[in-house]
């Protein structure tokens, strides 16, 4: 019977999750990775008091006790990609309990979380990241979270406003998967009928700016500028066609590392993605993202997989 020192808890497509199984394997560090909709494939047992974990699969056993040494957690604290069909009561059922049994793994808390999950839950709230970034040093965007269109003065915001989602927004219409992006629209559009059925983010927009990623891990950082044709990108750069863009590495002032690592760990995150952007000389966080992809970042110079990998172990 196995007894594996990491715990992946991914689901089948997670690209990321995979680079770290790999990286781990690498270093001939024993893990398990449980995904969360292939769970019926496994059976399990867990004794919460213990605590103790058993998992079979066909001919193979593993045992999951205080050898614990980690826990890679990648689950959504939300599930926010419903179908566009109406579930049987059986897939419903069948859907929160293994959300459930994944949640129940947190009694394993004498070890490491990359990320807690409490902490990832609260990490996700966009209004108390903007709050946390504020009081950590950084600059922060003039922000309001509304459904007033009166509320979107000219004084506060300018002729532009930043217009984004309060949570992510997953969504599924006659077979098609829609997501929202930030998006840049003269005030005057900002209309009653269009704002009083939702609250929303609206942010003073920050034009002619560069965005940055910033992926932490413990004490490592990198950061890279995303340029589209040598410059920056107007909007949300995500609308953008993958092939026009450009990632390069991006050094960031010393004291913007010391705020981006106090952020950290104020959220208490070991690992995370932050959005920053550069804008009248001036360096804005935009969001953090505690479960956030980095796998198309990964390179030789650039070893996120290996440290993460190294963190686990």
């Amino acid at each position: 019977m196995r007894r594996p020192k990491v715990l992946i808890l991914a689901n089948l497509h997670d690209f990321s999750t995979d680079k770290v199984c790999v990286a781990l394997a690498d270093a001939g560090v024993p893990f398990l990775r449980l995904n969360r909709d292939a769970l019926i494939d496994l059976r399990v047992r867990l004794d919460p008091v213990t605590p103790t974990l058993e998992v079979q699969h066909g001919a193979n056993a593993w045992v999951i006790d205080e050898g614990l040494t980690s826990v890679w957690f990648r689950q959504p604290t939300y599930l926010r990609n419903p179908e566009g069909r109406i579930l049987s009561a059986a897939e419903q059922l069948s859907r929160s309990q293994a959300m459930a049994f994944v949640r129940a793994l947190s009694v394993f808390d004498h070890t490491r979380w990359v990320n807690d999950p409490a902490a990832t839950y609260r990490a996700e709230n966009k209004a108390w990241q903007l709050r946390v970034a504020r009081q950590v040093g950084f600059d922060v965007p003039q922000t309001l979270i509304t459904n007033d269109a009166e509320a979107a003065t000219s004084d506060r915001f300018g002729s532009v406003v930043a217009l984004k989602a309060v949570d992510t927004v997953l969504l599924r219409e006659h077979g098609d998967q829609l997501f929202a992006f930030t998006q840049l629209l003269p005030l005057v559009e900002c209309r009653e009928e269009d704002l009083a059925a939702v609250p929303v983010i609206l942010q003073a927009a920050l034009q002619n700016k560069l965005d940055l990623r910033v992926t932490v891990v413990r004490d490592r950082l990198w950061c890279v500028a995303i340029r589209c044709g040598g410059g920056g990108v107007e909007g949300d750069w995500r609308l953008r066609k993958k092939d026009e863009l450009a990632y390069e590495a991006y050094d960031l002032p010393p004291e913007i590392e010391a705020v981006c690592h106090a952020l950290m760990q104020r959220m208490n995150l070991v690992m995370g993605c932050i959005d920053l952007a550069i804008a009248d000389g001036r360096v804005w966080f935009i969001e953090i993202n505690p479960t956030g992809e980095w796998g198309w970042l990964d390179t030789p110079d650039r070893p996120i997989a290996k440290v993460i990998a190294e963190v686990l172990a």
